[in-house]
């Protein structure tokens, strides 16, 4: 081997061997066997690369070369368990924003459902009232006109006289307020109640109106006393 200073022998080849050896020993002069080692490589004309090749090199045929290759195995391995651990960690963030777009979806549906239940239940409520209210209005419709019959029988016994209250009365065919009223009666008016009979919560008075008018009119609207 030649260089730009004449040929390379032997010496100058053991001479970085030592040198190599003086960077890799314990207590070896580290910064001494670097500069000696630089100057050395220039001369012999090697590069950096074909340096870090001479040290791998010495490594794989060193003692501790197999401790080397294993430590770059478990490495290796480690390496590969990141990775993963690294795509089960973005399944598993793609899972957790399902669940929380179907939580969502769940909530809002739930939201739903709460107020059609509430909904329901007022309705169901409205309904309740409603066939409460007509119950008892049937009951004590049922109820209150049982003495009609004997207060029919008895009209003789019943008929009294009675005056329109001032502010008039309306006097109907039926005792109800459902169409036309027969005749509108004056405030003071005398008039001959025959019986007393109840409907829908109200009290009504059959009664004969001057003119020939029977017909029934509110107890409300006349002075039965």
């Amino acid at each position: 081997m030649n260089d730009a200073s004449g040929p390379v022998g032997e010496a100058d080849l053991e001479r970085l061997a030592a040198r190599l050896a003086m960077l890799a020993a314990e207590n070896g002069e580290a910064d001494n066997a670097g500069r000696a080692v630089g100057a050395l490589a220039r001369r012999i004309g090697l590069t950096g690369g074909d340096l870090k090749r001479i040290f791998l090199a010495g490594a794989a045929g060193a003692p501790g070369g197999a401790e080397h290759g294993r430590l770059e195995g478990e490495v290796s391995t480690l390496r590969h368990s990141l990775a993963l651990l690294d795509a089960d960690a973005q399944r598993f963030a793609w899972e957790r924003d399902v669940l929380r777009a179907e939580n969502g979806r769940l909530q809002a549906s739930l939201a739903r459902l709460q107020a059609r239940v509430r909904a329901w239940g007022l309705a169901g409520m409205g309904v309740a009232l409603v066939v409460l209210f007509a119950g008892a209005t049937a009951w004590i419709g049922q109820s209150r006109p049982a003495a009609a019959p004997g207060m029919a029988q008895d009209a003789a016994g019943l008929r009294r006289a009675a005056i329109v209250r001032p502010g008039g009365a309306l006097l109907f065919r039926a005792p109800e307020r459902a169409g036309v009223p027969l005749v509108s009666l004056p405030g003071g008016q005398l008039v001959q109640v025959r019986r007393l009979v109840w409907k829908d919560l109200f009290q009504w008075a059959e009664v004969e109106a001057p003119g020939g008018w029977i017909g029934y009119v509110l107890t409300t609207e006349i002075d039965l006393s």
